[in-house]
């Protein structure tokens, strides 16, 4: 079966050289993002932090790594070493910079896929899987690249609900680059569980988010940015009142996340 991107090489080069400069961040320390707070909370949960000698970390890939940055995040907080398959050049080099073993190239390649088979002790994507059809060949090669018992996670945002109107509203171009069918928590947990697959993990996630990555500095985007400001300002409190669990609801939860674990055998 053809595999289909919905983006195209040009558009991450372009991503990485123009666009994502005037994106609204999300906030770090006291006043950080809610749902990256939830994100990080569900993966110390479920992710095994190394404490062994440097010589022999674990090693984490990330498909479609861009410029680096959460790899390594990830990377220094559960002491792995960070790898990342990307084929955008521009993100490549800023990945380079951050200490990243970046592998250049399609991750669809064979070649590729057939080097790194059983390579990695964890895998995972992070806003892809929405991009490619058939969804399920992002599994398999999940699956492909970790090792016999290795922990992988597939993320994916939610344009559903209220979020489907804030896309809509301030980024609609970006519809039809999504697979929005697949943005539901069953419908990933159906694509995921396989008899080498143990589930670990699969919820929506991120509570509310405001944020929206604008490419172009118009009257949305002065708008938008004062909207996140009140979003700034929710971040503390949606922690002391919910802490780190969250409170998700199908209207405003803005991500979904399944995190497994590969068997040596089947079931």
């Amino acid at each position: 079966m053809e595999i289909k991107n919905k983006y195209k090489i040009n558009d991450w080069d372009n991503y990485y050289t123009a666009e994502h400069r005037i994106h609204i961040a999300p906030k770090r320390g006291f006043f950080v993002s809610y749902d990256i707070y939830l994100c990080d909370s569900i993966l110390e949960r479920y992710l095994p932090k190394y404490n062994g000698s440097l010589k022999n970390r674990p090693k984490i890939c990330e498909i479609g790594c861009g410029d680096g940055k959460l790899v390594k995040k990830l990377a220094d907080k559960f002491n792995y070493e960070p790898f990342g398959i990307e084929y955008s050049q521009p993100a490549i080099n800023e990945a380079k910079k951050l200490g990243v073993n970046v592998i250049s190239g399609d991750v669809f390649d064979r070649v590729l896929l057939e080097k790194y088979e059983n390579f990695f002790d964890i895998v995972y994507s992070y806003g892809f899987i929405e991009h490619i059809n058939p969804p399920e060949k992002v599994v398999d090669i999940h699956l492909l690249l970790l090792k016999p018992n290795g922990y992988f996670f597939i993320q994916m945002p939610r344009f559903k609900g209220f979020n489907y109107w804030k896309i809509k509203f301030f980024r609609p171009d970006l519809m039809p680059l999504h697979n929005l069918k697949i943005m539901e928590k069953d419908h990933l947990q159906a694509i995921c569980n396989r008899s080498d697959v143990k589930e670990l993990f699969c919820q929506n996630y991120g509570t509310f988010r405001l944020r929206v990555p604008m490419d172009t500095k118009n009257a949305k985007y002065y708008f938008l940015r004062l909207l996140c400001f009140f979003e700034y300002l929710f971040n503390p409190i949606f922690r002391l009142l919910f802490g780190r669990h969250g409170f998700e609801t199908k209207l405003f939860s803005p991500a979904i996340i399944f995190i497994g674990r590969k068997h040596l055998y089947d079931k």
